[in-house]
This record gives C-alpha cells, sequence and structure tokens, in this order.
C-alpha cells in the first residue's frame, strides 16, 4: 500500500513573518504559492522549492513546542547563486560556498528567525562558474526537512517501521556524526534525521506529508504500538484533513489530504 503522495512541507513557527516571508522570496527566490491572514496572531503562507518540498511559515501558538530547524535544497548553478545572494545584506550567509567530504558543494544561510538552510550541489553536478544565477530560478531537484535528533536509532525505527517510509541513504562517520534520509513524499522530497551537533542552534519542528488516503493512513499507524497522539483525525478550516504525532525526539509529524 502505497501511504504518501506529492507534498512535504518543512513547517517553521516564526515571529517576524513579514522580515521572513521576505526572505524566502526576495533572498532565496522561492514562490509563493498560498497566504492567509486571520488576523496578527494567526497569518503565514507556504512557499514552493522543488522536488514536492515546500517551506510554510507560520505566525500563531505552535500546539508543541518549535524551535529553529534546517532545510536542505538542490542548487541548479550552486557558485552562480551564491555569488548572487552574497550581494543581497539580507542573505544572512553563515558558511561560505566550500567543497565538502561527502562529495557535495555547500553553502549555509541563516533566515531571520534563526532557521538554516543548507544550499547544496552534489559534486558530479557542480558547473563551472559563469555568472550570477537568476533570483527565481536557483533550484532544482531535492529538498530535506532535516531534523537533528539525539535517539537516531529510534527515529530510523519511527520513520521506516511506523511511517514505512524507505530509508534511501545513511552515513557514519562516528558517532558524533551519523545520519538517514527517507523517502517522503513528490519526486524527490526527503526527511533527514540527523544526530550531529548543530552549528546553528536547533529544537523540535513539524513536518507535514501529503497522503494518499488520510483516513487510511490513520487506520494503520494508530494500529502500530507506542503511538503518540498530538491532534487526533478532523477536516481543518484550511481545507485540508489530518492528524499528528510526534516522532521519539518530539518532532511532530502531521499526515493530511485535501479535501
Amino acid at each position: 500500500m502505497k501511504l504518501y503522495k506529492d507534498e512535504l512541507r518543512s513547517v517553521m513557527y516564526v515571529d517576524d513573518l513579514a522580515a521572513t516571508a521576505d526572505y524566502y522570496a526576495n533572498v532565496m527566490g522561492l514562490e509563493k504559492v498560498y497566504e492567509w491572514d486571520n488576523g496578527p496572531e494567526d497569518c503565514g503562507c507556504k512557499f514552493k522549492v522543488c522536488g514536492g518540498g515546500y517551506v510554510e511559515l507560520i505566525h500563531r501558538k505552535p500546539i508543541i513546542e518549535q524551535g529553529a530547524t534546517s532545510l536542505w535544497m538542490e542548487a541548479k548553478d550552486i557558485d552562480g547563486m551564491f555569488s548572487t545572494i552574497s550581494k543581497n545584506p539580507k542573505a544572512g550567509i553563515f558558511e561560505a560556498v566550500a567543497d565538502k567530504y561527502y562529495h557535495a558543494r555547500v553553502f549555509r544561510v541563516v533566515d531571520p528567525d534563526g532557521n538554516a538552510t543548507f544550499v547544496c550541489a552534489y559534486e558530479k553536478d557542480v558547473k563551472p562558474y559563469t555568472k550570477d544565477a537568476e533570483l527565481g530560478d536557483f533550484f532544482k531537484d531535492e529538498f530535506r526537512s532535516v531534523l537533528f535528533v539525539e535517539d537516531l536509532d529510534a527515529c530510523y525505527k519511527f520513520y521506516t517501521e511506523v511511517l514505512e517510509m524507505p530509508c534511501t541513504y545513511s552515513w557514519d562517520e562516528g558517532p558524533g556524526d551519523r545520519g538517514f534520509k527517507y523517502k517522503a513524499a513528490g519526486t524527490d522530497a526527503y526527511i533527514e534525521t540527523l544526530h550531529r551537533y548543530p552549528l546553528v542552534p536547533q529544537g523540535a519542528t513539524t513536518v507535514m506529508v501529503e497522503a494518499e488516503d488520510v483516513d487510511a493512513c490513520y487506520a494503520r499507524i494508530m494500529a502500530k504500538e507506542g503511538i503518540r497522539l498530538v491532534e487526533d483525525i478532523e477536516d481543518k478550516p484550511y481545507g485540508i484533513r489530518a492528524f499528528q504525532i510526534l516522532d521519539p525526539d518530539d518532532n511532530g509529524v502531521v499526515i493530511f489530504s485535501y479535501k
């Protein structure tokens, strides 16, 4: 039974919605596809990234305690993109572009609310630098919601056995640098659990995964042992039917279908 469909959202509860939304639109060049405003304590917007991945910014009190989180976005031309955004005083460059031991070229930025983004290009896809990249055309295939976790093995069991997401990649560079990547939704949308000391402070976060059939998915997951239900399945006023559970590191996972 295929559980998941097209969309993976990394949900970030932010203090300054206007500044953070401006960052993703005008620094990172993402397309805003949805927004709402129910007053100063309930507003937000959603941006499309790539590979079935989206970033959702919310300004309201979260159901579970949240912290800063991390994203992974694959660049079409990483040197051209870095050259473009580093000219912007709002870029929030945390780490300049450089080649990494895991066969990728990477730079890191931090948004106004403290959320970090790893921008990468795999070694085989790095283009010779010729010119700056164009805003709005930075990204290509892969998107990841990156969760820094303490109990990596328990999280592996949760994502592979409870949520039934296939693990597509793993690495082990010793006890301080291990991780797993799970196929979540879309064409190239993944959840990554990472046990490594974060250079930018992190906290619990929320991811949303679109189900093929949310009621069938709910029945299948809730039949398993040890499920920590945060929100029971119900229709939401904003056009989805959803439920929410916690992973072993207290990250929220919302499973939903559009009504």
